[in-house]
């Protein structure tokens, strides 16, 4: 089987590849060009046909490498990612038809037309500027709650914020944008201390932001893999920091703490807590993004079980498969994910990969749900946390985890 995957990982790309991607010039996709509607339909297949070439030529490389390599098998093995998948996404296809988006599951919680539901409420949301974080940026302040921007880019904040007004009005929540540079630990205390100055309470803290599987290891300011910098040791070291304020709220309201994990961390067979970060030598793009987003499930889980008696609750989502430039840089990765037809069966538009977040942050029935063992959820549900993030096979490894990113944000506190 490893053989046959590596041929045909060697022959897809010369079958049905262009030559300019075959000598290292980036390919663009008619369907994602700005000229799509103007090419013919015979160019449009062909370069539809091409995508997908791209996208199964990385993921039959991927498959050897599961197959084959054993620091990507110590991480993730063909088991865990054929469970992890059929386990999340599959059951995710089964139950789309009960989806809805995001604005509806706010008027589910507020009433539909009750644009003051949330008045008095104060969300953080990172990456809120651009996909699911605006997404639920919008819906939030389009129903009362105060909502602080955390992201990279002001001037890319205020572009979308005023993007937002022009095609809806004003809202009825505000708006305040802060920097913070997730990939660089020295910009979360100072953001911390920015919105303290604001004087707020803070009953939703959304760790939306992420990046996915770099083509190679790149090094964060502070000397650690990026993809651990970004998606696990910035948010820990953020709910460190904010979480006197959230107990301080936590007293006179519930507070909630939404991770957004990722159907790739129920892939990941197992997460070694004395190979975080990882070292350059041993990175696998994919099977160390299945590690961080189990990461972000086992964060949660440990949260939860740290919080137990207080007005707090936290879980993690896995939102969807959902083109939101998540990847870029990848092109194998996205092709496979966005533009080949047969994952198209397992997206979803931003407007629903967004609901299960703001499910999780506002539905009575989840603190039920997370303080009754659920930790994991989908499809605005709770369901079962696999491999990696099995809370049976975990409970020891998400403290060990959380011991050893401590250790590492320490000196940043």
């Amino acid at each position: 089987l490893a053989q046959a995957i590596c041929a045909f990982s060697v022959w897809a790309p010369v079958l049905l590849v262009p030559q300019s991607v075959l000598a290292g010039q980036p390919f663009q996709s008619a369907m994602s060009s700005a000229s799509v509607n103007d090419a013919p339909t015979w160019q449009r297949l062909l370069d539809a046909m091409r995508e997908e070439g791209i996208g199964w030529s990385y993921f039959g490389k991927f498959l050897a490498d599961v197959a084959t390599v054993p620091c990507v098998r110590a991480r993730m093995d063909m088991h865990s990612f054929v469970t992890g998948f059929v386990g999340v996404s599959g059951r995710e296809v089964l139950g789309a038809h009960r989806c809805c988006t995001c604005e509806e599951v706010v008027e589910k919680v507020c009433g539909k037309g009750n644009f003051t539901g949330l008045a008095g409420k104060v969300a953080i949301v990172t990456g809120a500027s651009n996909g699911l974080g605006l997404e639920n940026a919008r819906c939030l302040m389009k129903y009362g709650c105060h909502v602080v921007w955390a992201v990279r880019s002001l001037g890319k904040a205020e572009a979308a914020l005023k993007g937002l007004e022009a095609r809806e009005g004003k809202f009825h929540g505000k708006a305040t944008i802060l920097r913070i540079e997730l990939s660089d630990l020295t910009t979360i205390k100072p953001f911390v201390e920015a919105f303290l100055a604001l004087n707020l309470p803070l009953h939703y803290l959304i760790c939306n932001a992420g990046i996915m599987a770099p083509t190679e290891w790149i090094p964060s300011p502070q000397g650690f893999e990026l993809m651990f910098a970004t998606n696990n040791l910035s948010h820990f070291l953020l709910t460190e920091l904010l979480m006197p304020r959230m107990e301080e709220t936590a007293k006179i309201a519930e507070v909630r703490i939404v991770v957004l994990s990722s159907v790739a961390g129920a892939c990941c067979r197992s997460v070694d807590p004395d190979m975080l970060p990882c070292p350059r030598e041993k990175y696998h793009e994919f099977a160390e993004y299945g590690v961080t987003k189990a990461l972000d499930c086992l964060h949660a889980q440990h949260l939860q079980r740290q919080l137990e008696g207080k007005n707090i609750v936290a879980c993690a989502v896995h939102p969807g498969i959902i083109g939101t430039g998540l990847g870029q840089g990848n092109q194998g990765l996205t092709s496979f994910l966005y533009g080949g037809a047969v994952m198209s069966i397992f997206r979803k538009s931003v407007e629903k990969g967004a609901a299960t977040t703001l499910h999780c942050a506002l539905s009575p029935e989840v603190a039920g749900q997370v303080r009754g063992g659920a930790s994991f959820f989908f499809n605005c549900a709770p369901q079962a946390p696999l491999n990696a993030m099995s809370p049976g096979l975990g409970a020891d490894v998400a403290e060990r985890c959380y011991a050893r990113m401590l250790e590492l944000a320490r000196p940043y506190m």
